[in-house]
């Protein structure tokens, strides 16, 4: 039986059947304990690097269970499995895979066809998502492996902050992050994502390791159009038969300046979606009953 080669080199069964269209659902993660963030912060070396295979789970709280089924359901209630088949991919972050499998796990009680990638690439997925979730480094926050969780932490609203172990950061450090975060208390917007788009600008100024809001739009939200463009090409091409949904799972942070430009909507609240798909040359979003022509930037 021939073969469709999917986005980074995993395979779809090809039929002769007449070609569907195809198309993605980008879904931000369920509510999240982000014990991992508080695990490194607070640890010996808080500087460090996140592990994508080393977290601390489950991430997701009660709450941000229940959320996740709650929405999964939605989802599915008004799509149907003899017509559409499934495709996960995620970021490498707990809080987004937990979530990817509670909205798997509902679409096979639900009766629909869940593609099997070639390669998974994540410890956790692999584990709690029986090989059905493709874990993407462009859905990831830290894709390049430069993550900082003590710096990136000062969009939170400082009630909101893990303790940090300070006596293992470095003075200067900890004096820059502490100048920025005089920046998020005069005009604290109560959000990491309403931190981060009103004030990462300034932020740069004091702390230049982080990205602005603009930065991750120009840079790994252009990367995740591409990658949208891409593997809805690929998979209309593939000749399954049936309609192939996307459901990608990842983060606000390299969403928030595309929504205020594009919808004029502030942030996407957990487990909300944005619908992607292309018509002609263009890729067209949904979101909050909004559509609009997504621009990809040079």
């Amino acid at each position: 039986m021939n073969k469709f080669e999917n986005i980074e080199g995993d395979n779809f069964e090809k039929t002769p059947d007449k070609k569907k269209a195809a198309d993605i659902d980008f879904i931000r993660h369920s509510v999240s304990s982000y014990k991992t963030y508080g695990k490194i912060a607070a640890s010996e070396n808080p500087l460090q690097q996140l592990n994508p295979d080393e977290q601390a789970l489950p991430d997701l709280p009660e709450k941000g269970i229940e959320l996740a089924k709650q929405e999964a359901e939605k989802f599915f209630c008004d799509l149907d499995p003899n017509k559409i088949v499934l495709f996960f991919a995620s970021s490498n972050e707990a809080r987004a895979i937990e979530t990817a499998n509670i909205y798997r796990q509902t679409a096979h009680a639900k009766g629909f066809r869940v593609i099997k990638p070639e390669h998974v690439r994540n410890k956790h997925a692999e584990e709690i998502g029986e090989g059905e979730i493709r874990v993407l480094q462009n859905l990831s926050i830290y894709p390049d492996k430069t993550s900082n969780v003590v710096l990136d932490s000062v969009f939170n609203s400082p009630k909101k902050r893990s303790p940090i172990n300070w006596a293992n950061v470095p003075l200067e450090t900890k004096a820059r992050f502490e100048e920025a975060s005089k920046i998020i208390e005069a005009d604290d917007k109560g959000s990491f994502g309403a931190n981060l788009v009103a004030h990462s600008d300034e932020v740069k100024k004091v702390l230049p390791e982080i990205s602005t809001a603009e930065e991750l739009h120009r840079t790994q939200f252009q990367n995740l159009l591409r990658l949208a463009k891409f593997g809805i090409n690929k998979a209309e091409s593939a000749g399954i038969g049936k309609q192939i949904k996307i459901l990608a799972f990842g983060h606000e942070n390299y969403l928030m300046d595309m929504l205020e430009k594009t919808f004029q909507e502030e942030g996407i609240k957990n487990c909300e979606k944005i619908h992607i798909e292309l018509k002609g040359d263009d890729i067209v979003g949904k979101f909050r009953n909004k559509e609009a022509k997504i621009d990809t930037i040079a």
